[in-house]
């Protein structure tokens, strides 16, 4: 499956050099971010738009080229202040997973307070430049502890908002804490998405792309392991083989909590 051997990184925050450092390991620094592109860039890699991952194989890079796609999960202002110059700097383009209740607002999720988001008007001038959008919900719940009736809720009223703002079809989403089912990736499918992202749990799919998260404290060795498939290996081991389905049996007999 191409798709299993692109890498697909996930980012958070981009903050400036002299932030307080993230406690929950989410926020990358400017230049630590400048740094690992810098890597991709020198190294010959292609950052391919997420969509193109996903269209049919003649469209798509050869496999023989070392390729990746960017995603940014929640859509905080320093994508704009501090990722997008490196970006423009290396010729690279990204997804942003927009929470689209708090556009415009700061964060007021679980693990996550007060830090400014983009507003529509600034979302509009990035996707004019090239820049991707796709939801992340209406107001960033875990979606496994919602009823059919409020996820349906979070899952088509974000993609209409975002379709109205923008004026085209948003065809990507990703859950909000990387959590999602079988039910939940049925009504994305069901609400019109065509893939929908997840981290690294449960079986891989279209609506269950698996993607690599950058950490605030991942050196340039870690990040350069995250690039390779031997990084994705263990979850592969622990999602979709009879041995990690049985170890995840035996943890749950012995450790129910």
């Amino acid at each position: 499956m191409f798709l299993a051997d692109t890498p697909i990184l996930a980012y958070h925050q981009i903050t400036k050099d002299d932030s307080p450092k993230d406690p929950s390991g989410f926020a990358v620094s400017v230049r630590q971010f400048e740094r690992q592109m810098r890597y991709l860039h020198d190294h010959g890699y292609c950052c391919v738009p997420l969509m193109e991952l996903l269209r049919p194989s003649r469209n798509k890079p050869s496999r023989r080229k070392r390729t990746f796609a960017l995603t940014f999960d929640d859509g905080y202002e320093d994508f704009l202040t501090q990722a997008y110059p490196v970006l423009r700097r290396y010729g690279f383009t990204a997804t942003v997973f927009l929470v689209t209740d708090r556009v415009g607002a700061q964060s007021d999720w679980e693990g996550e307070m007060g830090t400014p988001l983009l507003t529509w008007e600034q979302v509009q001038a990035l996707h004019e430049d090239g820049i991707s959008f796709g939801s992340h919900s209406c107001t960033h719940p875990w979606l496994t502890r919602l009823s059919n009736e409020q996820l349906g809720h979070e899952l088509i009223a974000s993609k209409e908002r975002m379709e109205a703002e923008l004026g085209q079809e948003i065809p990507l989403l990703a859950y909000p804490y990387g959590e999602s089912n079988s039910e939940i990736q049925r009504m994305a499918m069901a609400a019109g998405y065509r893939a929908a992202c997840g981290m690294d749990r449960g079986r891989r799919g279209r609506f269950n792309l698996w993607r690599c998260l950058c950490h605030t404290d991942d050196s340039l060795l870690t990040f350069i392991l995250k690039l390779t498939r031997w990084y994705r290996y263990p979850g592969w081991l622990r999602e979709e083989t009879v041995v990690g389905q049985f170890l995840r049996e035996v943890k749950h007999h012995w450790f129910p909590n």
